[in-house]
């Protein structure tokens, strides 16, 4: 019965009254915080959706630099909790060897990315390699997009773009 009591009294004390509206500034920071958190500053946003199956792609011209993704269908086995992939990635640049990594087992999770280290859905290809799940804002939403990220040995960041999706399976 008391700890009905306390509650009602916390719920009375904390309910919104008009004698008590919060300041402007924190209205509008409550705004802000509601549209669209996550593109204040760019065109796309992490997503926490795993990336998508099927085959994704991304090409400079100018300096035929080429990164090609295939995602695989989900699998599981029978009594496991855990649904993976096969995921594979091809990156090329002229005056250089191609640069290939593969997982049968990939499995998505989700990571802190940078820049604003937010959550997003993450396929790990191995060590160097992370995909993450990424979509467009804004009122003319296109379709989602896939961060390719390639580290070095060293652990900076070698390739940073972002892929569509070529094809669907």
């Amino acid at each position: 019965m008391r700890t009905i009591a306390l509650l009602a009294l916390l719920i009375v004390a904390c309910a919104r009254r008009p004698d008590r509206e919060p300041p402007a500034a924190d209205r509008a920071s409550v705004q802000l915080a509601a549209a669209e958190a996550g593109c204040e500053l760019d065109s796309v946003r992490p997503a926490t959706g795993a990336p998508a199956e099927g085959l994704w792609g991304f090409e400079e011209r100018a300096t035929a630099h080429r990164v090609a993704v295939m995602i695989g269908p989900a699998r599981s086995e029978v009594g496991a909790t855990r649904v993976t992939r096969s995921v594979e990635t091809l990156e090329s640049r002229p005056g250089s060897d191609t640069i290939r990594h593969l997982s049968d087992t990939a499995s998505v999770h989700l990571e802190f990315i940078p820049p604003l280290e937010r959550p997003a859905a993450i396929y790990a290809v191995g060590p160097l390699v992370r995909l993450a799940s990424y979509e467009p804002c804004g009122p003319d939403r296109g379709q989602p997009l896939i961060r390719y990220l390639r580290l070095d040995r060293d652990g900076r960041v070698a390739t940073d773009v972002l892929l569509q999706r070529e094809a669907r399976p």
